[in-house]
């Protein structure tokens, strides 16, 4: 046994029990340390990452802008040549000329729309097309044309009645096609006395329901004669901007949080110092 100055005995095992506590506080120390700073690189680099993939973004979007401002200059295209582009091509932005026909179907609402911070529907009409080639054909496909937007009604179990076209027509306008949802594609019809409302623009699913072949895009005439519903333009549910927005923020974000890092450390330094 051990004699310690204060006059205390300290036995062998009680100081090997004492040293291997030490160094299992010791190596503790240590890993939750590395730990520490191993979550604190990753937490860095993720942010910067998300901060480089935004602004990738930012810049799709802008080539995307440009092409849609590309598009605005061109003369209107026919059914025939819109149809004969690659099916691959996203056609969103082109000019059209369509002749159209109103037939015996119910309006699509498109939900969850909103437009000046009111909750409502893009509406649309499915109308045959008219071909003209030597004469006037009524095409075996059809086009959902655009009628506008729509507030909701206050109740789920109604929707809002909107009048449809009822005489054939020739518009001018652009069309649109609206990206897939990984997450949720599926239209998730519900049949309602008023029309058909629908929760995705997925127009495979929604043409059969309709039991009728559909143009893989959407039509947005410039002018519906006799509506006051606003046409909403938004081709793509973010602007570059907005990318751009949110890739300053993701490296600020990456920056405060280095800077923070760093004080920590100095101060721990200061106080063993």
């Amino acid at each position: 046994m051990d004699l310690k100055s204060s006059g205390d005995i300290q036995s062998p095992k009680s100081s090997s029990l004492s040293l291997k506590s030490a160094v299992s506080n010791k190596i503790a120390c240590k890993v939750f340390w590395l730990a520490a700073s191993v979550l604190t690189v990753v937490v860095f680099v993720v942010l910067v990452k998300l901060g480089f993939w935004q602004l990738s973004r930012g810049e799709e979007k802008q080539q995307l802008e440009q092409q849609l401002l590309d598009r605005q200059q061109m003369s209107p295209l026919s059914v025939e040549q819109l149809s004969a582009m690659d099916a691959e091509l996203n056609v969103t932005g082109f000019p059209l000329q369509i002749d159209v026909e109103p037939q015996p179907l119910p309006l699509v609402y498109l939900d969850n729309v909103t437009h000046d911070s009111k909750v409502g529907y893009r509406v649309l009409q499915p109308m045959a097309v008219v071909l003209k080639r030597e004469k006037y054909l009524l095409s075996s496909e059809l086009v959902l044309v655009e009628l506008g937007f729509v507030v909701a009604s206050m109740t789920r179990d109604e929707l809002p009645k909107v009048a449809p076209i009822q005489q054939p027509q020739r518009f001018t306008g652009k069309v649109y096609q609206k990206s897939t949802n990984p997450l949720s594609s599926d239209v998730m019809l519900e049949n309602m006395s008023e029309g058909m409302r629908i929760q995705n623009l997925n127009l495979s699913q929604l043409a059969a329901a309709l039991d009728a072949p559909l143009l893989p895009f959407v039509f947005q005439p410039e002018v519906i004669a006799n509506s006051d519903l606003p046409m909403l333009w938004s081709p793509y549910p973010m602007t570059s901007q907005k990318h751009f927005g949110y890739a300053f923020q993701w490296f600020g974000m990456a920056g405060v949080y280095a800077l923070l890092v760093i004080l920590f450390v100095l101060r721990k330094r200061k106080v063993k110092g």
